[in-house]
């Protein structure tokens, strides 16, 4: 029996065409889902509406505090009495804005210079557990580090400035670290570590007014212990004796230019 071949269906414009009644019957879903639920469609638009304006009057307000923290914090800087630069910005340490690391370090910093150390202890500390992330934390740590050496306790201090030196080493103050380390080892009487850690501040911030400090710190050194710079002192005495040799290789070449000039100077012969 002859097998019949099935006749191929045309392909027509509408099998490639998306089906147009699709979106309108979508749309027709979608609004009846609203007539349905009509009280919580209004109670979402209302809502978002809501943190809208709650949002746009917390920043406003953030705008308007933080502009009244920055106006009171510079007139508590400029005071020049310090006491009376204390009792301004001790109100701003809680305000919780943007500038609240930099108040923090530069009361306790205050309260040093007025001997209350145990209050610019307890607030440069406060500072660095509270914002740790703050570029005011070197600073800080830095402060700390006064405290132990004003203590006595050198080891503590010293190991605050390596931390520093190490934690924030793309840091400006991170290059000044060398410097406290010498002067912590010169006060301890380890004049040999204090000696390598200037020469290493001279090296980590040449022609800068620290690294002129640790030059200074090293003159002073070596004019009360020239036997610590024994290099130094080969340096010296290799320079004086080739001075020496110049100086007497000049006077031997005087000496022989004035012979040669007498024995070139022709004789007077006298008269008759």
């Amino acid at each position: 029996m002859p097998i019949r071949r099935q006749k191929k269906r045309k392909t027509e414009v509408k099998d490639i065409l998306p089906n147009i009644d699709e979106p309108k019957n979508q749309l027709l879903l979608w609004w009846s889902h609203i007539k349905e639920n009509l009280n919580l469609y209004i109670f979402s638009i209302a809502f978002i509406l809501l943190c809208v304006v709650i949002g746009l009057i917390y920043g406003s307000y953030n705008s308007s505090k933080n502009k009244d923290i920055m106006t009171r914090y510079a007139s508590a800087v400029l005071k020049e009495d310090l006491q009376e630069k204390l009792d301004a910005l001790k109100p701003l340490m809680d305000t919780n804005s943007s500038l609240t690391p930099e108040i923090l370090y530069v009361y306790a910093e205050t309260a040093f210079t007025l001997g209350k150390i145990d209050e610019a202890e307890t607030i440069w500390k406060k500072l660095c557990e509270k914002y740790p992330q703050s570029e005011w934390v070197p600073n800080a740590r830095e402060g700390l580090g006064y405290l132990e050496e004003l203590r006595k306790n050198y080891d503590n201090a010293i190991n605050i400035y390596k931390e520093i030196k190490e934690k924030w080493s793309n840091s400006f103050i991170a290059k000044r670290q060398s410097f406290n380390i010498a002067r912590v080892f010169e006060a301890k009487q380890d004049l040999q570590n204090a000696i390598e850690a200037y020469k290493k501040q001279q090296e980590e911030f040449p022609d800068s007014s620290i690294a002129n400090k640790a030059k200074s710190a090293l003159e002073k050194i070596k004019s009360e212990h020239p036997e610590l710079f024994p290099e130094e002192k080969k340096e010296e005495a290799s320079q004086d004796t080739t001075k020496n040799e110049v100086k007497e290789n000049t006077a031997s070449l005087q000496a022989d230019t004035s012979i040669k000039e007498q024995e070139n100077t022709p004789t007077t012969q006298q008269g008759q």
